[in-house]
């Protein structure tokens, strides 16, 4: 399974809205994997989330789908809007439009390694990500020098 790691700025989206993926995330994603990521809506930030074939298929076996069953499950929901992206011979992706509804990214983006999969938003809301993020570190590391650790 990929492992998706560090921050990659000054993503530009070209006229036809492509962008390429950092080298170092696509060095991450297996031959067997067919030149293929897969992009869903993020169910905790403003953007979206992206994935290779082994995530998803654990994301599949976690949610326990039942064919048989009309039950919306959390990760049934993130497979639903789940789709297929294929990386072209010079690294780039086009990000489905379906998704504009869920993020407005602009021409620049910012792509965020986060172990198995990846973030992808535009670059204010990646401002305001990182800063959440770090006031979030703050706030427990202060908790924990509060309790004595």
């Amino acid at each position: 399974m990929a492992l998706f790691t560090g921050t990659y700025k000054d993503n530009k989206v070209d006229r036809k809205g492509r962008v390429s993926l950092p080298a170092k995330l696509r060095a991450e994603l297996p031959p067997e994997n067919n030149r293929e990521i897969f992009i869903y809506p993020s169910p905790t930030q403003e953007g979206l989330e992206a994935c290779d074939r082994a995530f998803m298929e654990q994301m599949r076996d976690a949610a326990g789908i039942n064919p048989f069953e009309d039950e919306d499950a959390d990760m049934g929901s993130l497979i639903e809007e789940a789709q297929p992206v294929t990386i072209d011979t010079g690294g780039r992706i086009i990000i489905p439009s379906d998704f504009e509804e869920f993020t407005d990214l602009g021409t620049e983006i910012v792509f965020i390694g986060r172990g198995h999969r990846f973030l992808i938003m535009s670059t204010a809301v990646h401002a305001e990500y990182r800063k959440r993020r770090r006031d979030q570190m703050k706030a427990r590391a202060k908790q924990r020098a509060g309790d004595g650790t």
